[in-house]
């Protein structure tokens, strides 16, 4: 039985349903940004398959960005929905999610899921957090789950701004490819976009 195999229907030492376990949690916690890693994980799915990941490495990636946001537990839902810009202490809170849910999840799925929600802000020109890992140093799954973040959160409205175009959404996408955002994972999209694979509703 493979990992994944053991996670939806327990065995392999690990209890069953994980993943609606923390899905539930995460509802309850707040169903709106739930909403945001649902479509998160639609395009992290089509990115990873446009790359030509498939089967069980592309089902990986898909339950990694559903997850991805898991760590967001432990930071005050005032901070997370403030409608302003944060400040220096509120920033260094939201930015300890990433750490936070790869520790909530290191403990019941393969290492590959939590490792996603660890590195999911960084960057490959070595500038994004928690660690400052650079270039190859990112797990691929993470540079997927990056893109297709970032893309949902900027087509979608914030408490701070109206959401974006989908336009605008890829021209920021494409400007940080290389530095802020994995260039695979972007060229993917592209071809998914120019192909009417993927539209976000922006």
């Amino acid at each position: 039985m493979s990992d994944l195999e053991a996670i939806r229907n327990g065995g392999a030492g690990r209890p069953p349903h994980n993943v609606e376990a923390l899905e539930q949690a995460m509802i309850v916690w707040d169903e709106e940004n739930y909403e945001h890693c649902v479509r998160t994980a639609q395009y992290a799915e089509a990115i990873a398959r446009e790359m030509g990941i498939g089967g069980d490495a592309a089902e990986e990636i898909r339950i990694a960005a559903l997850l991805h946001d898991i760590g967001k537990i432990g930071v005050d839902l005032a901070v997370l929905k403030k409608p302003a810009e944060l400040d220096a202490s509120e920033r260094e809170r939201v930015r300890l999610h990433p750490a936070m849910g790869a520790q909530i999840l290191e403990r019941v799925l393969p290492g590959a899921i939590a490792g996603c929600a660890g590195a999911h802000h960084e960057q490959p020109d070595g500038l994004g957090y928690p660690k400052g890992l650079a270039g190859d140093e990112i797990p691929i799954a993470a540079l997927i789950c990056r893109v297709a973040d970032v893309l949902d959160s900027l087509t979608t409205a914030q408490t701070y701004r109206p959401a974006m175009s989908l336009e605008a959404s890829l021209a920021e996408l494409r400007d940080g490819a290389g530095t802020l955002y994995g260039e695979a994972p972007v060229a993917a999209l592209f071809a998914l976009v120019q192909r009417r694979k993927l539209r976000p509703a922006a």
